[in-house]
This record gives C-alpha cells, structure tokens and sequence, in this order.
C-alpha cells in the first residue's frame, strides 16, 4: 500500500519538477495538503510521506 503512495508522491514531484512548480508547490503548503488526501485512511503515513517528499524534492 505505501509503495503505491510513494509511487504517485515520485509522480507528482516529477512533474512539478519538470513545470517549475516544484518549489512553490513545496513552500505554500500543497505537498502538505497532497500527502493529507493520500493518507486520509492511513493517517500514520502522514508523517513518514512528509519526510520522502522533502527529501525527494532535495530539501533537507
């Protein structure tokens, strides 16, 4: 189940990264609001999806 997350996490961050979203998407609170809607059912992936994004997108 968390790979498939993580899969459509790679997706979007690829994409933003390519339209040079990526930074904005970061910094005002979407990445966040993305991972709540993935994890509305698994809750306690929440934390650990905020983790990948960051340091997928090169933060941290």
């Amino acid at each position: 189940m968390i790979h498939k997350i993580m899969d459509k996490i790679d997706r979007v961050i690829a994409q933003k990264r390519e339209t040079g979203e990526l930074d904005a998407w970061l910094s005002n609170g979407m990445a966040r609001r993305y991972c709540q809607e993935l994890t509305v059912s698994q809750k306690h992936y929440y934390p650990a999806l905020l983790l990948y994004v960051e340091r997928h997108a090169g933060i941290g």
